[in-house]
């Protein structure tokens, strides 16, 4: 019977080892880099993008307020965020959201959302900001994520 018990003991420990590292291997990681260029050093792309505000094809608005005619006014923002997955299960259908500041406008381009993240592999998201706020405001991205149907969220400042 002590047999029996000690083999059970084991069992128990190392099932709970394992539920242990798939809750903690299961995790994002994030680097987020961020570049930003006035709107005026690139008019065309400032009429482009208020022609995506204006007819509502961005993919998220973060203010209705119609865009200015100022393009000195507006900074474009490009976040790429490098996700990494050190889990042994896979990170899939990533959804990316900006918790938008005052003064953020629209992100008019996303790459990335939907994908999955391999177990042990990388992936990257790239999201393209218009804003009224300052060049060096702090944006705050927030991705969820699915493992084995469980969700998961990250935030990236």
């Amino acid at each position: 019977m002590k047999k029996l018990t000690l083999l059970l003991s084991l069992v128990l420990i190392l099932l709970l080892g394992l539920a242990v590292y798939f809750f903690i291997g299961g995790t994002l990681s994030a680097r987020p880099s961020v570049q930003t260029a006035s709107a005026a050093d690139y008019p065309e792309v400032f009429d482009s993008v208020r022609g995506l505000v204006e007819s509502g094809a961005v993919s998220q608005l973060l203010d209705t307020a119609p865009l200015g005619d100022d393009p000195s006014r507006y900074t474009l923002v490009d976040i790429t965020i490098d996700l990494f997955n050190r889990g042994m299960f896979a990170a899939e259908w990533l959804d990316i959201r900006v918790e938008g500041v005052p003064g953020d406008v629209a992100v008019y381009s996303l790459t990335g959302e939907g994908s999955d993240i391999e177990a042990r592999g990388s992936g990257q998201v790239n999201l393209k900001l218009i804003t009224a706020a300052a060049p060096d405001t702090p944006h705050r991205c927030v991705i969820q994520y699915y493992i084995y149907g469980m969700k998961r969220t990250i935030a990236v400042d």
